[in-house]
């Protein structure tokens, strides 16, 4: 740019001096033809003056003696009288130029031009002789131009060499002065550029000069104050992102133009969108149809809307949506109610299936006590068969209502951490379903060495009691129920049943509370569809995992890892 705009001035300086330098020599050449112009009109008018007493053509002869002037004397019409370059020489010379003019009435008439006769560039100059105010005669003199020419170019040349060295030297000043004028220019554009394409860096001029002391100084405070003001805005923007990130509500903004300008990852996470880029359009992003409706729907006369929609991938959203006059954005924010519904539905569920369950014993308890009242305690048989019934049914309540008080057990219990022997703690919970296994004729098996696992025992024996009461009760009559343990950084137990098996499409659900796979068969059974939900809540306790592996006919492996403690 510095270069450019010295070729430039250069220019512009060359293109002066070539033009005032045609003007000079333009002005020079004028000047000389005009200084001959009048030399030889004075000749001509001494010429006329003298022919008053004597011949013209006699004078001008003895004029041009030892001369190259030409005189030519014409008549009133332009036709030639006399020449002294050729006696003999007529015809009329009304046409050309000097003789024209004089003839129109000019005082005199001025010509330079190259003559046909001599063949050479003449300087003419005519004069009409007048008698009583008519042209009688006009005497016209001419001289060759390079008789004077020359010697004026001689002059031309030493004044192009003064008017050269008189540009040349303005030329340096000129550049000099746009030098130091532009000297704090080009001192600071880099600067200022540089401010422009990194403003978090500070920029300082390092230059002394009294004159531009004050401009470099005000530049220096500039750039000091925009970096500071440049990383104050990138730490804001930067920790705004971070609160927007961190936040557990999703946020996005769109533009007047409908790009996307901003969308957290909760938001993201949402959607289930994860854009690279912003300023796009937000239907590349967002493409749920229910929110973009929404999101066309605000305007600035319709600002606000707040809606609880289900996205395509199943989440609750409630949605507001606001629009902001001054910058002309749609603000969303989103609150995932997904959980909270799906809490709200478990918690109907849960009371809906407590209330069935409880009522299904206590409707027992209330009938058999009805008819015993009504009399059938009278009868001994009748009476030991209902209390045998009302027993039943009130164990099931009982166990109903332990298993109740088990899953509002929490992680924030305190439960004490002991060892147990691993081999020794299984035995004990098979001991108490001794008579359903003779009464089935089932076959236990081991698998495992005992070892010693430091866990809390509150959690654990629900655990094992849970998941082998239900390959107890689920197997058919002469089967086996496999039991096999290992230690792998704590306990990794196996209960293995050949029963009737689990659905695939069931196998997710079988942790729900409540949940039966044969309802009539497990509620013969006295099972509530608690024991499998306390077993995965207990080992989430844990900190452990389970996994199951079953095929219906064929029977189902639960399999359990409790880290150590």
């Amino acid at each position: 740019m510095k270069k450019r705009a010295y070729l430039g001035w250069l220019t512009l300086l060359v293109c002066l001096f070539i033009g005032s330098w045609q003007f000079i020599q333009n002005f020079y050449d004028q000047q000389v033809l005009s200084q001959h112009e009048t030399f030889l009109q004075q000749k001509a008018e001494l010429l006329i003056r003298l022919s008053q007493d004597y011949s013209l053509d006699t004078i001008a002869e003895q004029y041009i003696v030892n001369s190259d002037e030409r005189v030519t004397h014409l008549n009133e019409k332009g036709d030639i009288l006399f020449d002294t370059y050729n006696p003999s020489l007529t015809g009329t010379r009304s046409q050309r130029p000097e003789v024209k003019a004089v003839l129109q009435g000019s005082s005199k008439g001025r010509s330079v031009r190259m003559s046909p006769t001599l063949h050479k560039e003449l300087l003419y100059v005519a004069l009409p002789i007048k008698k009583e105010g008519k042209i009688t005669e006009i005497i016209r003199i001419a001289e060759p131009t390079e008789n004077f020419l020359p010697n004026a170019a001689k002059m031309k040349h030493a004044i192009f060499f003064v008017y050269s060295f008189f540009w040349i030297v303005l030329s340096v000043i000129l550049l000099q002065v746009l030098r130091r004028r532009n000297h704090p220019i080009e001192t600071i554009l880099p600067v200022l550029q540089k401010m422009i394409a990194q403003p978090d860096h500070k920029e300082t001029i390092i230059q002394s000069s009294s004159q531009w002391e004050e401009l470099y100084q005000s530049v220096n405070t500039l750039s000091e104050q925009m970096s500071l003001t440049y990383q104050a805005y990138s730490a804001s923007e930067k920790q705004l992102h971070t609160l927007l990130n961190e936040l557990m509500i999703g946020v996005f903004i769109i533009s007047e133009e409908g790009h996307l300008l901003l969308m957290n990852a909760t938001m993201q996470e949402q959607l289930n969108s994860f854009p690279q880029k912003m300023q796009y359009p937000f239907t590349e992003s967002i493409t749920d149809t229910q929110l973009i409706q929404m999101i066309y729907q605000v305007t600035p006369t319709q600002p606000f809307i707040h809606e609880e929609l289900t996205t395509t991938n199943e989440r609750v959203l409630d949605i507001t949506l606001r629009y902001f006059t001054e910058s002309k954005q749609i603000l969303g924010v989103s609150y995932d109610l997904t959980r909270i519904r799906q809490l709200e539905k478990l918690q109907k569920d849960f009371v809906g299936n407590v209330s069935h369950e409880l009522k299904t014993p206590v409707t027992s308890l209330i009938g058999f006590t009805e008819t015993l009242l009504d009399g059938a305690k009278d009868d001994p048989e009748t009476l030991t068969t209902f209390l045998e019934i009302m027993q039943k049914d009130a164990y099931r309540l009982q166990g109903l209502i332990q298993e109740i008080i088990q899953l509002s057990k929490n992680a924030a219990i305190d439960y004490s951490i002991q060892t147990i022997d691993v081999a020794t703690s299984l035995s004990q919970i098979i001991a108490n379903y001794q008579q359903t296994i003779q009464e089935k004729q089932l076959t236990i098996e081991w698998h495992g060495e005992t070892f010693a696992l430091t866990t809390k025992p509150e959690l654990f024996f629900p655990i094992c009691k849970n998941l082998i009461e239900n390959a107890i009760n689920y197997s058919l009559s002469g089967q086996t129920v496999i039991l096999s343990f290992e230690e792998k950084n704590g306990l990794v137990l196996s209960v293995q049943d050949f029963g009737m098996g689990i659905a695939k499409e069931e196998q997710t659900r079988i942790f729900e509370r409540f949940y039966r796979v044969d309802k009539a068969r497990t509620r013969n059974s006295g099972g509530t569809g608690l024991g499998l939900a306390i077993v995965k809540d207990y080992i989430d306790m844990l900190g452990g995992s389970i996994h199951v592996e079953s095929h219906l006919g064929v029977g189902s492996t639960f399999t359990v890892f409790i880290p150590m403690n």
